[in-house]
């Protein structure tokens, strides 16, 4: 599997792996519009903003997807998604330990974080695994509600190569 640069050819099929409100919700989070166009998924994902990325496989099918951006000085990983048919393989794995070993190079930071809801049992039990411990945000939201706030270390990242 490889990280590469998503492009705005890869819209659609992102969109489908968003089939109704509760997984877009899960993705993009409580301020992310549904239902969505194309012109509102791109400003909702900042698509011209963030470095977008997808883990591809030897054939170049899209496995997964995520961001990365600089936030309270850590790598803040967002949007992160593996393919329905791909999941339950290891691909959220690779997806987010590339994206943080490329992200924290890039940014030149040793911490990353990332938010969860705090009903998505799968996604939280892959980052514990992962290393991510829950963490006070210090900021206030309204969304922060029925979100998690996670940290990390860099360094433990390299034990999954």
């Amino acid at each position: 599997m490889e990280l590469v640069t998503a492009t705005e050819e890869h819209l659609r099929t992102l969109m489908n792996w968003l089939p109704d409100e509760r997984a877009c919700l899960q993705w993009g989070g409580p301020a992310f519009r549904y239902p969505f166009s194309e012109q509102t998924f791109l400003q909702d994902c900042r698509w011209t903003e963030l470095p977008s990325y997808r883990l591809v496989d030897d054939n170049g099918t899209t496995l997964a997807f995520g961001q990365y951006y600089r936030r309270l000085d850590r790598c803040h990983l967002g949007r992160l998604i593996v393919s329905p048919a791909h999941r339950g393989a290891g691909v959220g794995r690779t997806l987010v330990t590339e994206l943080i070993r490329c992200g924290c190079a890039d940014l030149g930071v040793g911490e990353c974080s990332l938010f969860v809801l705090k009903d998505n049992t799968v996604a939280k039990a892959l980052y514990g695994k992962l290393g991510f411990e829950f963490a006070h945000y210090p900021g206030s939201a309204e969304w922060l509600e029925v979100c998690d706030y996670m940290v990390a270390p860099a360094e433990v990242f390299t034990r999954y190569g």
